[in-house]
Parts: C-alpha cells; sequence; structure tokens
C-alpha cells in the first residue's frame, strides 16, 4: 500500500553552528529537558498520526541512537538509515540517496525543529493546491532580554532570508539568504505582473518542514547538481515556477523516450495528468482576480507558504543560543510542544537530598544530589554528581557531570563526563566534553574544552 505520505527526519547533520556541544556527542541527541533533541520532531509526527519514517543518520552513531531512542516510549516505527559521514552530504543529496525507497509524496522534517504547530494545516495547503512544495515558517519568538549565551560574547551574525509571499494566495514567489544581496533586491517583472500583491519578510525563521511532490525528489535524482534544500533546490523551484514553460509537449505521453533533451527541463518532472486539466478548465475556482488568465496562472509548479500562527512556539535548536533557550523553556512549554505527554521531573532512581530545587528543574536518572546545595532552573542528565554547597543557576548538565563541593555556576553548559573542581565559579561558561576544570577556578563568558575535539570537527 502506497501511504499518501511519506516521512524523512534528517538527523545526520554535523551541527556545524554549534561544534563546541557535539564534539562529544551527535547533536541528534543532544538533551532537550529530558529527552534526545530528535525525539520532539518524531513525536510530534506520531501526534499528526504518521505510522512510520525513515531517520537518517551518520553511519557510525546509528547504533547509538538507536539505543537512546528506544526507552523514549514512541510508537511511529522508526526505519534508521545510515549514511557515510565521510561525504559530507546536503539534504538533497540525501534525498537523491533515498529515491529509491521514496514511493509517495514527502514530508521532510529536521531533528532540531520543536514547536507546538499543528500540522495538519500545513498539509491541507498541499492537497488544496496540489502544491509542489510546501514550506512551514514560524515568527520570530520573544526572546529574553536578560538572558545570555554561554561562551565568549561575540557578536553572531544570524542567518536570515528574504522571503516574497503572494499577500492573496500565500504563493512562496521568492526565497533567498539575505547574504547574496547588498543593498537593492532586482524583481523580474514578469514575476510583479503574475503577482501584483507581495509581502517581503527578513525575520522569518525557515522551520526547515517541507511537504514536497515526489517528482522533485525524481529530479533531485536525475539534477545531481544540487547538494542542499534549502540552500540551493528550494530557491532554484520557487523562481523556476513563474519562469516560461514549454506546453506544446505532452510529458504524460507513455510512448515518450526517456532520453530525450527535454528531460533536462524541470518542467518535465513537474507535468500533470490531463484529466486533471480537464477538471480545473471546468471548474469556476481561480485564485487570483483582475485577469483572464486561468487558474494558477497554468504554472505546473506552484511553491507555498505556510506562515504559521503568531501565537504558535516554534524554534530550530541549530546553535547555541537556541539551544539554550528552548532548554530554558521546555518545562514551561511542555504540554503544548508535546501533547501533554507525561514528565517526570525528577527520575525515580536519582537520589536527592538538597530541599532547594526549584520547579523548573528536570533530573536524570541515577543522579545524586547533595544537601545543602541550590539548583535553581537547570537540566541535569543522568549519572551526575552534584558534592555540597554547590549553587547551580540556570545551567544544562548532560549526562555524568561532577561538580566537586563549594562550587558556583551560573548560566553554564557543561557536556558529557565534564568535572569541576571544588570552589570553581563558571559564568556564562560552555565546557566540553571530558573537560576537568581545576579546583578553584574563576571563569566567565569561556569556551572551555581540548582544541583537539574541535579539530576533529
Amino acid at each position: 500500500m502506497v501511504r499518501e505520505f511519506q516521512a524523512i527526519v534528517m538527523a545526520g547533520g554535523r551541527g556545524s553552528r554549534m561544534t563546541e556541544l557535539t564534539a562529544g556527542r551527535p547533536k541528534c541527541l543532544l538533551p532537550i529537558g529530558n529527552k534526545p533533541m530528535v525525539w520532539y520532531p518524531l513525536q510530534l509526527l506520531e501526534r499528526t498520526g504518521i505510522k512510520d519514517t525513515i531517520l537518517v543518520v551518520v553511519e557510525q552513531v546509528r547504533s547509538e541512537v538507536q539505543s537512546a531512542l528506544e526507552p523514549c516510549g514512541l510508537k511511529i516505527r522508526l526505519d534508521i538509515v545510515s549514511i557515510p559521514a565521510a561525504e559530507d552530504w546536503g539534504t538533497a543529496d540525501t534525498l537523491r540517496f533515498l529515491s529509491d525507497r521514496i514511493k509517495s509524496d514527502v514530508l521532510i522534517v529536521s531533528c532540531d525543529m520543536v514547536t507546538d504547530m499543528n500540522l495538519h494545516p500545513v498539509l491541507d495547503v498541499f492537497r488544496k493546491h496540489s502544491a509542489g512544495i510546501v514550506a512551514l515558517f514560524f515568527h520570530p519568538q520573544p526572546s529574553d532580554a536578560s538572558s545570555v549565551t554561554p561562551g565568549p560574547k561575540t557578536k553572531q551574525k544570524p542567518e536570515r532570508d528574504l522571503v516574497g509571499l503572494d499577500t492573496e494566495t500565500s504563493r512562496l514567489v521568492f526565497l533567498a539568504s539575505i547574504s547574496d544581496f547588498d543593498d537593492t533586491v532586482s524583481m523580474p517583472r514578469r514575476l510583479l505582473r503574475k503577482h501584483p500583491n507581495i509581502s517581503m519578510f527578513s525575520q522569518l525563521t525557515d522551520a526547515h518542514f517541507y511537504v514536497i511532490r515526489k517528482w522533485v525528489v525524481d529530479y533531485l535524482a536525475y539534477e545531481k547538481s544540487f547538494s542542499t534544500l534549502k540552500g540551493e533546490t528550494i530557491p532554484y523551484i520557487v523562481k523556476k515556477q513563474s519562469s516560461r514553460h514549454n506546453t506544446s509537449r505532452k510529458y504524460d505521453d507513455t510512448n515518450a523516450s526517456l532520453v530525450d533533451d527535454d528531460r533536462k527541463d524541470l518542467f518535465h518532472f513537474a507535468q500533470e495528468g490531463t484529466l486533471l486539466h480537464m477538471i480545473r478548465e471546468l471548474s469556476s475556482y481561480n485564485d487570483h482576480t483582475g485577469d483572464m488568465k486561468p487558474v494558477y496562472h497554468g504554472d505546473p509548479i506552484r511553491c507555498y507558504a505556510f506562515l504559521a500562527p503568531s501565537d504558535k512556539f516554534g524554534i530550530r535548536a541549530n546553535t547555541v543560543a537556541a539551544y539554550c533557550d528552548i532548554n530554558r523553556r521546555i518545562k514551561q512549554r511542555w504540554d503544548s510542544v508535546t501533547g501533554s505527554c507525561e514528565l517526570s521531573p525528577i527520575h525515580p532512581t536519582s537520589n536527592i537530598k538538597s530541599t532547594q530545587i526549584d520547579d523548573l528543574c528536570i533530573v536524570g536518572e541515577q543522579s545524586s544530589i547533595a544537601g545543602k546545595t541550590s539548583i535553581k532552573s537547570c537540566n541535569i542528565g543522568a549519572h551526575c554528581q552534584i558534592e555540597p554547597r554547590v549553587r547551580l543557576t540556570q545551567c544544562i548538565l548532560m549526562n555524568g557531570v561532577k561538580i566537586q563541593e563549594g562550587c558556583v555556576l551560573s548560566n553554564c553548559v557543561l557536556c558529557d563526563e565534564v568535572e569541576v573542581g571544588n570552589n570553581s565559579e563558571l559564568k556564562d561558561c560552555l565546557v566540553g566534553s571530558h573537560h576537568t576544570v581545576a579546583a578553584a577556578a574563576k571563569h566567565a563568558s569561556e569556551v572551555l574544552t581540548d582544541v583537539n575535539r574541535l579539530m576533529e570537527i
């Protein structure tokens, strides 16, 4: 049975924007609250009604990902597909690799998306317009002005896109990175004639959730010059939808030669059947007014954007700042982003003697927290040891972290197997995996790690 959609979760990325965190464990397994990052999009697909999904991971972490997800209680069936790490593939390369497995239209989800969005309205736009691509965008999320990103206080220029939408139809008519332009942006006259009312956005967040027609995958299998979806393939298709195309050739002719030169044209892959055209011609439906042009202006390629309502929460944990932000919010947002999934803030196997742990804390399995400690707004992983007279405020501790007596840590991220010597003071610091902080050390706004680990990334 061919299902309406096949879901693919992209979890094979290196986390190049957050190498301080991914030097010790795969990006998709970084903890958000008490779950691995990839659990959130998988659970979202499960709540949407998707029964199974392809989960793409790097070859050498396949068993690690499988082991991490087994105790999470997911009901969605996982087909874990590994890709070679040495190839440094982009998302388009991965789709090309999976093309033989893909038999229907596709939902593509990034492993770092956390949202309380209902995905059904996005799918309905795809169905209603028989679209080639529908992309989900989030409004910028309000941030806490007092929050500071751990690490050096350097001004990181965020990646921003120019997104052009037809205000009447939500057609995605323009998509490009702002870094591609200097001071001005030129728009083709043909595009403006077809879409005279265009709203341009520069602050939207691309959720990396795409609904794509199977012909896009077929095109990528044929055209091997594209490596990424977001940076190359989708902007190309968005631009191509307003181009002139040859309608004289009937591409649904089963006797047409597969080696014909016309096959190099994107429009070959996007052609619809004759019956669908006849239905549209007999229908009174039109998606625009003010002219006598046919529905959709006769475009076989149609791209749409779904702009999430402004009251919906959506974030991509693809930078250190975004990763810390979602960990600060996850306890308060838990019910909305998980559909009220059960949460055990303090794991029953942990030994907690402190009476000063606030309601915003999460503690993993088999961790021990001594008495006379103060823990506020912290996410603490499994097998951690916190000795007496320790004060932690807004910190993220991954697995196996040891903090000795008398330490004071504020707004820090400590990766796996970190050890902090007694009476140390850390503020706004990021400590890499297996690093040891000397006793009585004082650091502020630093990355403490073995440089060789980052060089490997």
